[in-house]
């Protein structure tokens, strides 16, 4: 008999060619998440999964799951450790959505910079002559400060670059020499530059790496721009710092919260730019990112090693 492969309805074409041709027997759910794996606990090998977090518990009465791929990079809503305690793989796509990432990340950048959520605001309030005398800046010459230096790091920096940008880099306490920009400390980041983008891992330490602190020693007229997790961000903090003029302005594509609560005073700010967690989440992203982590489920109930496992 075939083994069973939970996939989640968005999958694309990709993935299911590569389930079909290695004869596995396909699941299409709604999501991946904690109910549906306990719902076909005894028969799923495999299942290719998004964001939803899984309760520790779930591994444990898992009779038959070998392998949890996700589509995408980030695996905070896993316990890859926990899972290995009852024979299961966590393993990622490293490579599907660091230059859909990265040109969001530009993206909001741009918008930002002209001032456009503002200018959106008094348009639709009906002010055409306050917004169309708004005055925007270009970003030649301008800093941009990558926290985070790993694929969607790189490809923000290429592209910043390219734009006549200067590049500044912190990787935490995992130093890189950076392929164009300057490795630099995270107050003097924090200090000079005129963007900041975020693309690091949360951490012990950098959960609210962005906080009240870390947003006072910011110049008042940076942007911030989030595109990476949504706990980087002590939210209230960064509320009351748009609020209040601390910094200029800020883009938002993750929250520590999600969905964002329809009650969240971000809403209500016309110096913020927001989306809803789709900054990786382009057709061509999802094609690689379905292949990948249909991939590895066949690698792994193959009886062979992952490529891309997360160990710790």
């Amino acid at each position: 008999m075939s083994a069973t492969v939970l996939v989640p309805t968005y999958l694309a074409k990709t993935g299911y060619e590569v389930l079909q041709q290695a004869g596995l027997n396909i699941i299409e759910v709604p999501n991946v998440d904690n109910a549906t794996l306990l719902k076909y606990q005894d028969e799923a090998a495999g299942a290719i999964m998004g964001v939803s977090p899984i309760d520790d518990q779930t591994y444990a009465q898992m009779k038959q799951l070998k392998i949890l791929a996700r589509i995408g990079v980030g695996f905070d809503s896993l316990n890859p450790v926990e899972a290995a305690k009852h024979g299961i793989v966590v393993t990622i796509t490293p490579h599907s959505n660091a230059i859909s990432v990265a040109e969001s990340t530009i993206g909001a950048l741009l918008n930002l910079s002209k001032d456009l959520p503002q200018r959106t605001a008094l348009m639709r309030a009906g002010k055409w002559r306050e917004a169309n005398q708004a005055q925007g800046h270009d970003i030649d010459g301008k800093v941009i400060g990558i926290i985070g230096y790993g694929r969607i790091g790189h490809e923000v920096e290429k592209r910043a670059a390219a734009l006549g940008m200067r590049v500044l880099i912190n990787n935490g306490n995992r130093p890189k020499v950076p392929e164009i920009g300057a490795p630099v400390a995270l107050d003097e980041l924090l200090e000079k530059s005129d963007y900041i983008t975020l693309s690091t891992r949360v951490t012990a330490k950098t959960t609210h790496l962005i906080n009240a602190t870390t947003l006072a020693k910011m110049k008042d007229t940076a942007s911030i721009i989030n595109f990476g997790r949504g706990a980087l961000v002590d939210t209230d903090a960064l509320i009351e710092a748009l609020k209040t003029g601390v910094i200029h302005s800020a883009a938002l594509d993750v929250f520590e919260e999600e969905p964002l609560p329809t009650s969240s005073e971000l809403y209500k700010l016309d110096n913020v730019l927001l989306s809803p967690h789709i900054g990786g989440g382009t057709i061509e992203a999802m094609d690689r990112g379905s292949w990948g982590a249909a991939t590895e489920v066949v690698r792994v109930l193959a009886g062979q090693e992952p490529r891309w496992a997360v160990r710790r």
